[in-house]
């Protein structure tokens, strides 16, 4: 009747009592017919926690109700005015305190019974949200519609019974007469909630299987898809593990295998992670894809690299237990040595062999879908022909990937202000009438994205209702072609055209892997395009001998625009490039590429021969450069690709001397590969005489021979350095007495330059050549790069 003098009215009492209290203190309990009892208090675990014990803590009173909690929040805060993002987080907030423990903390009692009303009534109602949640997302269920009010006779009983055990909770703490007077009326209503619950939960997998096979919008299919799948996964586990427990009266997880209830334990994320993860995207992935990128991410590099250092740490435990045995022979610490040793190679092995038996068995079809789009992506370089380019790109996208229609847009010029109009179409439904006028929304989203733009009409917050505003025409025009995503064909700072791809015959939406394909397929296209129109122009014009310098010069013009027009800015160093061609057109070829990763790409070559044919290969070896830059890392692999490029495009006795590298301004370093090329000239400034550095590593020149090998080099620049890039055309100058300017005097003329920045430098050094040729005729194409190290 009371504990520690105090009156034992309710729960209440104990609550502040115990946690005040240690092993070994005395409890005095007042019983009911005046004895006084003295308890010394216990250790309330009678052994250590096992890994059950702990895994069950961790990821139930820990990782579950943080991540729930986190996962609710941030989609509520995502999309504040969406109802199904609320009702996920009422979700997921009942969910994270389903299998919670409560705790009593020695607080305010108006607080404790706050806490306790929360816990009770969120933990009991979870399965009224899984109903409403199957009722409502991502449509409202039919039934629904038609009879409303059949949902409320599951949940208003199962509330009432809910609300009843939290008040019941609540009375039972401050007095337990208030609730034994409940208790008979509540427990016969026990079995009944239970069933309630299951209904309800029964209601939220009949809803998604059911709208599944009716829902007319493919998203809405495989968010539902994915949905009950995820759900099914994550939950069904727990279930019968619990289940099991109960049909053997035993609690949960009690008795069971501490493998398998660290897994089941851990299938739990997959329940939340599903919900979130098909509210928030715009176009689910469907299930299928989703268990594909899951295989590849779990052999991921990294995760062999995981699995390789736990194999090791593993090794040195098993050869530290074994050598501390006084009776290990050492041909057993050797043979541990040499199986982990084998086991490790063999870890890296299997998780590539993994991931390609994973593809041929049951992904072959975007197996067969990369292998096409990057043999299309080699293809389109060596075409110069418009017609047949455009039918193969189009063609095969649609092929490769099975898109239901594609529309292959280019820019026409007809009039002063130009317009995309569609050129070819593949699909049932042939090509539309529209255009796109320059300036307009989307051809301006896609000349500042220079990427694929995914395309949802149905969001107000995609670029297509942002960005296009109150121009409900250009919308009309999307959704008359069925575009799920606009490809631009980017060369520079020109969009000389861009495709528009519907939606895929399987329904799936676009992945990354499709991205990085098309992605690399546009830029081949769009450098081939400009190829194309080069070549055209040039060809066609040569015909009509009358009209010929007047060509020449367009060519000239449009090779003009094939050098840099603006150079990146790049800290720490000042460079520039020129060149002056023999004749109208030259072969020779300098660039300047800002890289991905920052760093900047300087390349210099001399095709041989001059004229037309050299300014053509020069042009093909311009965009061999520019697409390999995106797609290789190494600079000698890079090489190779432009090597083999230029050989497969270029007669046999056309090449080209080339020199290429990369300059990183965070560490100074210029990674490089000389191909043949004029060995570029570093100047540092020593003590009373300037040092020569030559940069020669390298290979042969590029196209001549298909196979060849390049040795990359590197050179850490200092400030103050000045490196030179030239051709020959510059080395090899001829007075009139045809005496060469020579390489000694190129450095002399470079050492009076001082510190001049690079284009004043490049002015400096034609000019001393102009006045050591002294009016003789030029018969070579003279280009210079000068960088300059601040």
């Amino acid at each position: 009747v009371s504990v520690n003098g105090v009156p034992l009215a309710g729960r209440i009492v104990l609550e502040r009592s115990l946690p005040r209290l240690v092993t070994g203190d005395q409890l005095s309990l007042e019983l009911s017919d005046g004895r006084l009892v003295s308890i010394p208090l216990a250790a309330r675990l009678t052994k250590p926690p096992g890994g059950n014990d702990w895994a069950r803590v961790i990821v139930v009173q820990v990782l579950m109700p943080w991540l729930c909690l986190a996962l609710g929040f941030w989609v509520a805060g995502l999309r504040p005015t969406d109802p199904i993002a609320w009702l996920l987080l009422a979700l997921l907030i009942s969910f994270s305190l389903v299998a919670s423990v409560r705790q009593a903390v020695p607080t305010a009692a108006m607080f404790q019974d706050l806490d306790q009303l929360y816990e009770t009534l969120c933990g009991a109602t979870w399965p009224i949200w899984m109903l409403l949640f199957g009722v409502y997302f991502p449509e409202r269920l039919s039934i629904d519609r038609r009879w409303p009010k059949v949902k409320w006779a599951l949940i208003l009983p199962f509330g009432l019974l809910a609300i009843a055990r939290g008040l019941q909770e609540i009375a039972g703490r401050h007095g337990f007469a208030i609730a034994q007077a409940v208790e008979p009326l509540l427990r016969p209503l026990d079995r009944p909630q239970q069933i309630l619950g299951m209904m309800c939960i029964s209601v939220f997998f009949m809803g998604l299987g059911m709208k599944t096979g009716t829902t007319s919008a493919p998203d809405a299919r495989r968010r539902l898809r994915l949905l009950f799948t995820g759900a099914f996964i994550g939950l069904t586990p727990s279930f019968l593990v619990v289940m099991s427990g109960l049909v053997r009266g035993l609690g949960p997880f009690e008795g069971v295998p501490q493998w398998l209830a660290i897994s089941a334990l851990t299938m739990l994320f997959i329940f939340p992670l599903t919900l979130a993860y098909v509210i928030v995207v715009h176009r689910a992935l469907d299930v299928r894809v989703v268990i594909r990128q899951g295989i590849q991410y779990a052999f991921a590099r990294k995760g062999v690299q995981v699995l390789r250092v736990v194999l090791v740490v593993g090794i040195l435990l098993a050869i530290s237990a074994a050598a501390s045995r006084p009776k290990t022979r050492q041909v057993d610490i050797l043979r541990i040595l040499g199986q982990g040793g084998m086991a490790i190679v063999a870890i890296g092995w299997m998780g590539e062999w993994v991931i390609r038996w994973t593809d041929r068995r049951f992904f072959r079809e975007a197996l067969d879908a990369e292998r096409i789009l990057n043999d299309l992506s080699e293809k389109v370089r060596m075409m110069v022909e418009t017609a047949p380019l455009v039918e193969t790109v189009a063609g095969t996208i649609a092929e490769s990937l099975h898109v239901e229609r594609v529309v292959f847009f280019l820019r026409e010029e007809a009039n002063q202000a130009g317009s995309y109009q569609p050129v070819c179409a593949v699909g049932d439904a042939g090509a539309p009438a529209c255009r796109f006028a320059e300036g307009s929304g989307t051809i301006e989203s896609l000349k500042r994205a220079r990427e694929p733009l995914r395309v949802y009409l149905d969001d107000p917050r995609s670029w297509v209702n942002l960005e296009l505003g109150a121009n409900e025409a250009e919308r009309t025009m999307l959704r008359d072609l069925g575009t799920q995503l606009l490809l631009p064909l980017a060369v520079k700072e020109k969009l000389p055209g861009f495709i528009s791809l519907g939606a895929k015959r399987s329904e799936e939406p676009y992945s990354g892997t499709d991205l990085r394909l098309l992605q690399s397929v546009a830029t081949q296209t769009g450098l081939a395009l400009e190829n194309s129109r080069l070549a055209a122009a040039i060809v066609s014009e040569v015909a009509q001998r009358e009209r010929l310098n007047r060509e020449v010069e367009i060519a000239r013009e449009v090779q003009e625009r094939l050098f840099p027009q603006t150079l990146p800015a790049v800290a720490g160093i000042d460079y520039s490039g020129k060149c002056r061609p023999a004749l109208w057109v030259g072969g020779d070829y300098f660039d300047f590429m800002q890289l991905s990763d920052g760093r900047l790409g300087v390349a210099i070559a001399d095709v041989s021969g001059k004229g037309i044919g050299a300014a053509l290969l020069m042009a093909c070896l311009q965009a061999s450069l520019r697409g390999q830059t995106i797609r290789a890392e190494k600079i000698g692999q890079l090489i190779d690709n432009v090597n083999r490029l230029v050989f497969e495009a270029s007669p046999d006795n056309r090449y080209a001397t080339f020199f290429y590298g990369a300059y990183d301004p965070g560490t100074r370093v210029f990674s490089f590969v000389n191909a043949g090329h004029c060995p570029p000239i570093i100047m540092r400034a020593g003590n009373g005489h300037p040092e020569i550095i030559r940069l020669k590593a390298g290979g042969t020149v590029v196209g001549l021979f298909k196979d060849s090998v390049y040795q990359e080099g590197t050179v850490t620049l200092q400030s103050g350095d000045v490196l030179v890039a030239y051709t020959d055309g510059i080395s090899e100058a001829l007075n009139g007495d045809e005496e060469e300017w020579g390489e000694q005097r190129l450095i002399g003329a470079i050492a009076r330059c001082g510190n001049l920045p690079a284009a004043e430098t490049i002015t400096r050094l034609m000019q001393d050549t102009d006045a050591f040729v002294d009016g003789a005729e030029q018969h070579d194409d003279m280009t210079l790069v000068v960088l300059r190290v601040v």
